[in-house]
């Protein structure tokens, strides 16, 4: 069944849920109301610990504001499929609740999954218009984590086509809840638009260079890019396995850390997820419990785990918009009263010019020399009638696609094709993997080491999300601040080791856009960057909704 279908399927309870969300949800006994909009996890299951919520209420909450400003109002388009069973799951749940009890604290959490990530009752379509039917044999790992803990996985949220940008061919551009005129980062665009627009309490998005961190920034929400292996990328489609890693979405610290629980295990079907839990044991064997292999990051919620942490201060990456400047400064005074003791670090030349600007440029591309044989090989676990080579998708694309509506981007087919050309057999890819990546993570490791500093601290982007610019449609914005600063996003995947890297909102700039600060990390210190981001959340708490997309009515939102 095509996607559309699927949201017309919908389209009948969604319209009864607005009438059910227009009548309250209490009694003359019990006269609390549930509002969705902001809710958290711990709000949720407090208020069906108390009887004026159900699962099956949530979803048709969220349901309807998906009809209100997904499918109507802006069309943010941060959905391409809605799942067809999600009422009757969270109906299960509601009486599995009642009979055994909560399976784990995200029973009967809405959650949306980027759709490179697969599920075997919705396709998957990577944003290519040439996948809006395929539907994978089975759950990717992280998804069958989240179903067995009892989410509910309310649908697939819109990416940039192939892992990259905020455009796709399936339902074209998505757009910044906070602002029309502007994009919401790429790839992971649908998550960042979606959580910050209240259509779920959850979402999972993938970072190959900046793909869950700069949407999250983008859209005011708090994104993780985890070490790279931590999460499993069994059944996600690859765009670069040297880098790519999926990472945790939410509207809080707490939330995040709550998914990740979840997330994070050990699976044999990845190698690199065992060896890098193999090595976490190895380097954190504190934070283990004896009772559960896996790692519970809600322990690391302090909010005086600021207090005499020396933080280093990136400021490279200042000085592109005055007003993110700002923030960022508010931001490090917050810090500094928390207790933290600020070391400014300045980046010497070299190092920015052979791990950031051009050079980073230079290793991306290289390292796309292993695209075609990831992306074969994904394709041969899908059915028959899916293309199986790159070779076809540059064919479909130059013919059937390039007529419609909803071209791809220039952008995609130089990857595909370039593909075609490029082996990892080449001596300049192997100079990458053998000496390029590994010196870029000792470079990075030294920072920490010079500096005598527990993470790096920096605005994570040093302008506002951009104007739309897509092969349909560019939107001129005079307002737009511009910035040649170098860009911090590639800091923490382009080495041999990926680099946990934090994003936690910071304010808004005047044009009412969010912008985040970023908490980075070496690798296997989540928890520390966990701990840093929430007591900085906790004392500033920046997170605001969308005046652009208010609560639907005072009873039911």
């Amino acid at each position: 069944m095509s996607q559309f279908l699927q949201r017309c399927t919908l389209a009948g309870f969604v319209a009864s849920t607005l009438f059910f969300i227009s009548t309250p949800l209490h009694t003359k006994e019990n006269p609390v109301t549930f509002s969705v909009e902001e809710a958290t996890i711990a709000d949720i299951q407090v208020a069906v610990d108390s009887g004026i919520l159900t699962y099956e209420a949530l979803v048709r909450m969220y349901l309807a504001r998906i009809a209100a400003y997904e499918d109507g109002g802006p069309t943010l388009n941060s959905i391409i499929t809605l799942n067809q069973d999600a009422l009757k799951t969270a109906i299960m749940l509601d009486k599995e609740r009642k009979t055994k009890g909560k399976r784990s604290t995200l029973h009967g959490i809405p959650v949306l999954l980027k759709d490179n990530i697969d599920t075997f009752d919705m396709p998957t379509t990577n944003g290519s218009v040439i996948l809006k039917d395929s539907i994978a044999p089975d759950d990717a790992f992280i998804a069958h984590q989240l179903r067995a803990a009892g989410a509910i996985i309310l649908g697939k949220a819109a990416m940039g086509e192939f892992a990259g940008g905020s455009y796709n061919s399936v339902t074209g551009q998505s757009i910044n809840p906070y602002h029309f005129k502007r994009h919401t980062g790429g790839s992971s665009s649908g998550s960042g638009a979606a959580i910050a627009a209240n259509f779920a309490v959850l979402a999972v998005g993938t970072d190959t260079s900046t793909s869950v961190r700069g949407p999250a920034a983008y859209n005011g929400i708090v994104g993780l890019r985890p070490t790279t292996g931590l999460i499993s990328r069994d059944g996600i489609a690859p765009k670069n396995l040297n880098f790519d890693s999926a990472g945790p979405m939410a509207r809080t610290i707490t939330d995040m850390a709550t998914m990740l629980n979840v997330l994070a295990a050990p699976d044999v079907a990845d190698s690199l997820n065992l060896q890098v839990w193999n090595e976490y044991k190895r380097v954190h064997p504190d934070i283990f419990s004896k009772k559960k292999p896996l790692i519970d990051y809600t322990q690391f919620l302090q909010k005086e785990s600021l207090q005499g942490v020396r933080l280093g201060v990136v400021r490279d990456f200042f000085g592109g918009d005055p007003e993110i400047d700002a923030l960022a400064e508010a931001a490090l005074k917050k810090m500094q009263a928390l207790g933290a003791t600020l070391v400014d670090i300045n980046l010497d030349d070299d190092f920015i010019d052979t791990y950031l600007n051009e050079g980073g440029r230079s290793i991306r591309k290289l390292s796309d020399y292993r695209f075609k044989a990831d992306w074969e090989k994904y394709l041969a676990t899908l059915d028959a009638k899916t293309p199986k080579t790159v070779a076809e998708f540059v064919r479909l694309y130059e013919t059937k696609v390039s007529k419609s509506a909803l071209p791809v981007e220039d952008s995609v087919m130089n990857l595909l094709k370039t593909s075609l050309t490029t082996s990892t057999e080449d001596p300049a890819y192997k100079e990458l993997i053998e000496k390029t990546l590994p010196n870029a993570t000792q470079a990075k490791l030294q920072l920490f080491k010079k500096y005598n500093v527990e993470a790096l601290v920096f605005p994570y982007q040093s302008s506002f999300a951009p104007p739309i610019k897509n092969p349909v449609l560019t939107v001129d914005d005079p307002t737009f601040v511009a910035s040649e600063r170098a860009q911090p996003a590639i800091m923490s995947g382009y080495s041999s080791l990926g680099f946990p890297s934090l994003v936690v909102p910071m304010g808004f700039g005047s044009q009412g856009l969010p912008m985040a600060i970023t908490f980075f990390g070496k690798p296997y210190d989540e928890g520390k960057l966990i701990s840093f981001g929430f007591a900085y959340e906790q004392a500033s708490n920046l997170r605001k909704p969308s005046p652009l997309l208010p609560p639907l009515m005072s009873g039911g939102n």
